[in-house]
């Protein structure tokens, strides 16, 4: 690549970071690399990402898609040519200097500070042919120094997955037309938060509650709200078994589907929602799904994709009389629902432009335990657009290894479950920026610099009325093992 280019794009980051004055430190998301598997089969981990992780490629989403298997013998963990030096884990943490500012009504908090994020532990691959598993451990780390809080030691995912049940009907050649899966795990979200390459921005829509300002949900400040009985998030990693498949199509597509029942015993057990209520999780089933139909590839690298996906269930609003502190056994679950569609195309194997947009619903009686006067349902709208560039060849001059984001996100609601609340209220416009250059990739390790700024206002959320307005920037060393 040109040198000059590239301090010249380095020299633009360091300028407008110093321009817009950042502090304030929030949390970095997680996101999920496993360069074990370049380790088992031998290759760069750029075979399967785009142009490295976290980013699944089409051949990557393939692979993942069919249980972690390439469908030949160096599958098998008892493969000879698998040393016995081999272990199925790998290591991921950032490294470097984070800072962000949120303010409003003439205050607000800022800070900033070097140090790394919460460290992620995981393990995916095939316990046998057609017996996939998976594991994500966060351990408890409190003293990362980005102001994320101390991790609470959780077992992320877990799961177990039987994969090409057609074969138990004698269906014969490699299939994934049908597939189950139980445990937690990220459901197939339009697009995978947990492949995102931005590390300091959530993807709003997923994790957007209706009542909680989004500000608050990020730093913590005391802000003009009112409960939600309902925390469900479809961006967080669910309790549920799913059944998915996937088979190609002509024209050289791939349909995909997956379907999903979710237990709500996680919903309304913290206080993460605002909710004046919190009942302990429930009993119920909620449903997921999500269904695409692509074109010419599978529409990350090459090709087109469309899809449909959403979510109906209930969120429980009272305790159990007889075990107030048990968890799981809430009951009086009032219903809510999420609907929405998404798309992805691609151009020259270098861009990828994707987005989703999805209605959301919270019925009336969610709200009836949240000492509102005339509560009513609540309705919003969340969507984002991205462009994802990953030059391979310019005109003039090559830039292997770099990636460059851009997305907007927004939520605009249509009705708020508190009458005195106006329907502008908690409104949220987020626009965040990336640029990542892989210094490092091997069938072992992984090593980015990684540079990354979010700036997001929501609506008349502040205790006067007036708007918050945020931003975030991390730079830093993005590394996997």
């Amino acid at each position: 690549m040109n040198i000059h280019l590239t301090r010249s794009l380095i020299a633009i980051v360091f300028s407008l970071i110093a321009l817009e004055g950042m502090e304030f430190s929030m949390f970095v998301d997680k996101a999920d690399a496993i360069p074990a598997f370049a380790r088992k089969y031998g290759f760069a981990c750029n075979v399967c990402h785009v142009p490295g992780f976290p980013k699944l490629n089409d051949t990557g989403n393939l692979f993942r898609d069919q249980g972690y298997q390439l469908g030949t013998d160096e599958d098998l963990p008892t493969h000879d040519g698998i040393t016995m030096g081999y272990w199925p884990v790998s290591f991921r943490t950032t490294v470097g200097y984070q800072a962000a500012s949120v303010r409003a009504d003439g205050s607000g908090a800022s800070s900033g500070s070097f140090g790394f994020t919460c460290l992620d532990i995981l393990s995916f691959g095939l316990l046998h042919r057609n017996l996939s598993f998976g594991l994500v451990l966060t351990p408890s780390l409190g003293s990362a120094g980005f102001g994320t809080g101390g991790s609470d030691g959780d077992l992320e995912a877990a799961y177990v997955r039987v994969n090409s049940l057609e074969r138990f009907l004698g269906v014969k050649g490699p299939s994934y037309l049908a597939n189950f899966k139980v445990g937690k795990f990220e459901i197939d979200t339009p697009f995978s938060e947990k492949r995102s390459p931005t590390l300091n921005s959530q993807f709003v829509m997923y994790h957007y509650q209706a009542g909680t300002p989004w500000s608050t949900v990020l730093s913590g400040l005391m802000t003009r709200a009112y409960g939600n009985s309902n925390d469900f998030q479809i961006g967080q990693n669910q309790p549920a078994a799913e059944l998915a498949g996937i088979t190609q199509t002509p024209g050289d597509g791939y349909f995909r589907y997956s379907l999903n029942a979710i237990s709500n015993s996680n919903l309304n057990t913290s206080d993460n929602s605002n909710s004046v209520n919190q009942v302990g999780g429930g009993r119920g089933m909620n449903f997921y799904g999500h269904v695409t139909q692509s074109l010419g590839g599978y529409g990350i690298v090459t090709g087109h994709r469309i899809g449909v996906f959403g979510a109906y269930g209930t969120a429980p609003t009272l305790t159990n009389s007889s075990c107030p502190d048990c968890q799981a056994v809430a009951g009086n679950g009032q219903p809510f629902s999420r609907i929405g569609a998404d798309m992805s195309l691609t151009y020259d194997g270098q861009w990828n432009l994707f987005g989703a947009f999805m209605h959301a619903n919270d019925s009336k009686n969610l709200f009836a335990s949240q000492s509102i006067a005339n509560f009513r349902s609540a309705k919003w709208n969340g969507g984002f657009v991205e462009l994802d560039w990953y030059p391979t060849q310019l005109p003039f001059f090559k830039m292997p290894g770099w990636m460059l984001i851009y997305r907007y996100d927004l939520i605009r609601n249509q009705q708020q479950a508190d009458s005195s609340f106006s329907n502008s209220y908690n409104n949220v416009d987020s626009h965040t920026a990336m640029i990542r250059y892989y210094i490092h990739q091997s069938a072992r390790t992984d090593l980015v610099l990684h540079m990354e700024y979010n700036w997001f206002k929501a609506n008349a959320v502040g205790d006067g009325g007036g708007d918050q307005i945020g931003q975030a920037l991390l730079i830093g060393f993005d590394f996997a093992y």
